[in-house]
């Protein structure tokens, strides 16, 4: 049997040719009970497999499938309804655009069927014909008057089908056309809600710390800035903040955002030395589905997370050249484009920017657009080093007593003279961040109500009191961290001695540390603790850390 023709040329009889053919009573309960399906069945998965169980019941097909055309590969992916079980066309396949049945379909709006092996050989007669088909009928599913994809029906006999037959099955691909389609969009607003709880998740995250503005107005040197941050904080303007590492550029710009008019909204920080030079744009600007291998989904930036609000960007300097103009674009703009849009998108966002370098030198050096240099400094502060606000020093310790009191259940009511001196007296060259580390590796160490800190809990003999030995003190961030790891190692051994290396239970190491045991064992682990084999004592005491 060769392919009928019409007014179209060979793809069959046309949607007007089909439309004066009347619908039984069995046609029609067909019809109704997949439009029910429009309402009722918006899962793709659900779906299918009810349309499928419809068709069973109600046609005399031995095959029947969706190919759905996926552009970005410029294919048809197969959607399995009524098939066999190892059909080489089977849910999951694909079918290429050119030479193909469906292509032909897809391209002409017009159904087309044939007896197979009798015509022109498309890519799909093979497989069907291995699995014993003989007739195929192809019919497109159109919506708003564009393709999305084919309805194909297969049959073993050789035995034509009626106009009638015909008629349905194209009220059916149309139905099923309108069924996917919103199934589809179902299914785009379920990702989108997921990408969206999880970034509202992200967001709560952030917000779940202590008020910035409590560290700020504790620390007697910012009491002079306090009417100049509430005037600037009131400015929508772009700010600059410069300052060396751990001086509190972040907690900064925190204060700004909570006494600005943007309060209400995101605050969204971004770590720019964080991220590798291949990540960043997609990090502050998002992606579109398909932008790159791997983009199943859109994905949010940074800059639309921060719609309505602040968005910080610490250590801008680390940023590429190439990101730098696509920065400057949005500072004057504020406009964005996602990775692999056309769109410009809009975002209503103030920008606070931090870094430690100097930005007239990384200019200077090329390293730095001078253009970008002049759109972040319109407003401009600078935070001086702990070593220069030493008055600071003690209303942040106790500070930092009353934070870890609470996490480590220490009650330290007072800190010794001696150890306000050797504070004092250090160059701090980690500032604010690192003193902070040193209160939390002192109060582990310390057992009695009064913080004592000595050598053994600064790892490093403290600088003398001249302003050239504080700047050459010689500290590395690798020996700090070393010697936290070695320190923390050392009073959970001390805390597993006392418990007979009980890690939970009321009495167990765990429950003193106030950590939960799996939390415990993780951190034993890393930092190589285990039970000695013997009750000897090594010299060292009780701590048997490997490192």
């Amino acid at each position: 049997m060769q392919p009928r023709t019409s007014a179209h040329g060979p793809a069959g009889l046309g949607a007007s040719e089909l439309s004066h053919w009347a619908v039984g009573e069995n046609d029609a309960h067909l019809l109704l009970e997949i439009g029910n399906l429009l309402t009722t069945k918006l899962d793709p998965e659900l779906l299918f497999d009810t349309i499928a169980h419809v068709l069973r019941r109600f046609l005399n097909l031995d095959r029947a499938s969706l190919a759905l055309y996926e552009p970005e590969h410029d294919e048809f992916e197969i959607v399995a309804l009524a098939l066999h079980e190892g059909s080489r066309l089977g849910k999951g396949w694909f079918i290429p655009h050119r030479g193909s049945r469906a292509g032909k379909v897809f391209d002409s709006c017009q159904p087309y069927f044939s007896t197979l092996g009798t015509d022109k050989t498309f890519f799909e007669d093979l497989p069907l014909v291995s699995e014993g088909m003989h007739f195929s009928v192809v019919i497109p599913m159109v919506v708003d008057g564009k393709p999305i994809g084919t309805f194909n029906v297969n049959r073993r006999h050789e035995q034509e089908l009626s106009n009638a037959e015909l008629d349905l099955l194209s009220r059916v691909a149309n139905q099923i056309a309108i069924a996917v389609t919103n199934s589809r969009k179902f299914d785009s607003i379920r990702r989108q809600k997921e990408g969206l709880r999880r970034e509202n998740a992200y967001l709560l995250e952030l917000t779940r710390t202590e008020p910035a503005t409590n560290l700020l107005l504790i620390r007697p040197s910012m009491q002079t800035w306090l009417d100049r941050l509430m005037t600037l904080a009131k400015v929508d303007a772009t700010a600059l903040i410069g300052g060396e590492t751990g001086s509190g550029k972040g907690i900064l710009a925190r204060v700004l955002h909570d006494w600005s008019g943007r309060r209400d909204g995101p605050f969204v920080k971004c770590d720019c030395a964080a991220l590798s030079p291949q990540l960043i744009e997609n990090e502050l600007f998002g992606h579109e589905k398909g932008a790159f291998t791997g983009a199943h989904c859109r994905t949010i930036g940074r800059f639309e997370l921060a719609h309505g609000g602040t968005l910080f960007l610490d250590e801008i300097a680390e940023i590429p050249l190439e990101t730098q103009s696509k920065l400057l674009g949005v500072l004057q703009d504020r406009q964005i484009h996602r990775v692999g849009a056309t769109k410009p998108i809009p975002v209503n966002i103030r920008i606070i920017a931090a870094t430690n370098r100097d930005l007239p030198a990384e200019v200077a050096a090329g390293r730095f657009r001078q253009d970008l240099f002049y759109r972040l400094n319109v407003v401009s502060l600078h935070l001086p080093p702990l070593r220069e606000t030493t008055q600071d020093i003690l209303p942040l310790v106790n500070h930092f007593i009353q934070a870890y009191g609470r996490k480590l259940g220490r009650n330290i009511t007072s800190v010794s003279p001696a150890a306000i001196a050797a504070l004092r007296d250090y160059a701090w060259p980690g500032n604010i961040r690192e003193l902070e580390n040193v209160v939390e590796r002192a109060m582990l160490l310390n057992s009695g109500p009064t913080l004592e800190i000595g050598s053994e809990v600064m790892g490093y003999p403290p600088a003398s009191s001249s302003s050239n030995s504080r700047r050459s003190s010689g500290f590395t961030g690798t020996a700090e961290m070393r010697t936290l790891a070695e320190m923390e190692a050392r009073y959970i051994c001390e805390v597993l001695d006392a418990t007979g290396w009980r890690i939970s239970g009321d009495r167990g190491a765990a429950n003193i540390l106030g950590l939960h045991p799996n939390t415990l064992r993780s951190r034993m682990q890393r930092l190589k603790i285990s039970r000695p084999q013997s009750d000897n004592r090594a010299a060292s005491g009780s701590f048997r850390s490997r490192n």
